[in-house]
C-alpha cells in the first residue's frame, strides 16, 4: 500500500494502516509507505532564524524516491542538520527544528540515519533524533510522584520515557488490579499516534536495559517471551482505552533490568 499525505506533521492515517505501516513496516519486506513533507515547510541554511536561505540549496532526492517505514522526532533540546551525505562535512539541506517530526527509512551509516523531511531526503545524525539517544536513569524533572509504589524496571521504563519524551505529560501507575496494582505496569497517556509508536519502538528497542515484558499499542501487542516475532494484533476490547489507543502500556519484570 502505498500512502501519500501532504505533511510528516500533518499525517491522517486509520489505526490499521499506522500499525501495519509506521509501526510494524520495518519488519514486512512488502511495505511501502510514502510520506511526504510539507513543501512549505521552513528550509534554512542557519539556525539564528530558521528562514529562507538567499542562497541556492544543494539539491537532495525528492521523498517519493525512498520508502518511509517510520516516523521519529528531532531531540527536543536542539535543531537538527539535514546533510546531503552522511558527513557532517557535507552541505546542510535544511536545519529542522527541535521536537519536528521526520520520516525515517530505516537506513543507518556512520552514525547518521536518513530521514525525510521537507520533500527532501537526508541524513541526520542519530542522536539528534529521540530514537538515537541513549537512555537515562536520571530521575524525571517533574519529580517521582508517578513512581510511588512501582518497582525497579518500571522505574527505569518511567525516566527513559520521561527524558526523551518531554512531551509526555501524563503517566498511569499503580492503581487498579494485576500488573499495575504490583507496580509492574506503567501507562503512557497521549493519542499522537506518531509519538507514542515512537515510545512503542524505543521501549522494545531497549526491553532488556529496562526490564520490559510486554508492550501494548494501536491493538497490538509484543512480549519479551516471542521477542523475535512482529507485534501481533489482539481482538478489540470495545474501546479506544481498552484497546490501548489511547495510551502505551509497558509492563516490566519487577527488577531484571541493567540500566
Amino acid at each position: 500500500m502505498v500512502l501519500s499525505a501532504s505533511a510528516i506533521v500533518g499525517l491522517v492515517m486509520t489505526s490499521a494502516v499506522v500499525v501495519g505501516g509506521v509501526l510494524a513496516a520495518a519488519e514486512r519486506s512488502s511495505a511501502s509507505i510514502q510520506m511526504v513533507a510539507d513543501p512549505t515547510a521552513a528550509v534554512t541554511s542557519s539556525r539564528a532564524a530558521y528562514r529562507v536561505p538567499r542562497i541556492a540549496l544543494p539539491s537532495a532526492p525528492p521523498a517519493s524516491e525512498v520508502t518511509v517505514t517510520g516516523a521519529t522526532f528531532v531531540f527536543h533540546e536542539d535543531a537538527a542538520d539535514l546533510y546531503a551525505l552522511p558527513d557532517d562535512t557535507t552541505e546542510v539541506v535544511v536545519v529542522v527544528a527541535p521536537d519536528s517530526k521526520v520520516g525515517t527509512t530505516g537506513e543507518t551509516r556512520d552514525g547518521f540515519s536518513q530521514v525525510v523531511y521537507a520533500n527532501k531526503v537526508g541524513w541526520m545524525k542519530s542522536d539528534s533524533l529521540v530514537t538515537g539517544r541513549a537512555i537515562s536513569s536520571v530521575p524525571c524533572p517533574s519529580g517521582s510522584g508517578v513512581e510511588k509504589g512501582l518497582q525497579p524496571d518500571t522505574i527505569r521504563v518511567h525516566r527513559a520515557i520521561c527524558t526523551i519524551f518531554p512531551q509526555i505529560k501524563s503517566f498511569g501507575g499503580v492503581g487498579g488490579g494485576g500488573e499495575h496494582a504490583a507496580g509492574r505496569a506503567l501507562d503512557v497517556m497521549t493519542k499522537d499516534i506518531e509519538l507514542g509508536t515512537a515510545i512503542a519502538n524505543m521501549a522494545r528497542q531497549h526491553w532488556r536495559e529496562l526490564g520490559i515484558s510486554q508492550i501494548i499499542w494501536q491493538q497490538h501487542i509484543w512480549t519479551a517471551e516471542r521477542g523475535g516475532d512482529s507485534w501481533r494484533p489482539m481482538k478489540s476490547r470495545g474501546s479506544d482505552t481498552a484497546n490501548h489507543k489511547d495510551h502505551v502500556h509497558l509492563t516490566t519484570f519487577g527488577n531484571a533490568g541493567s540500566l
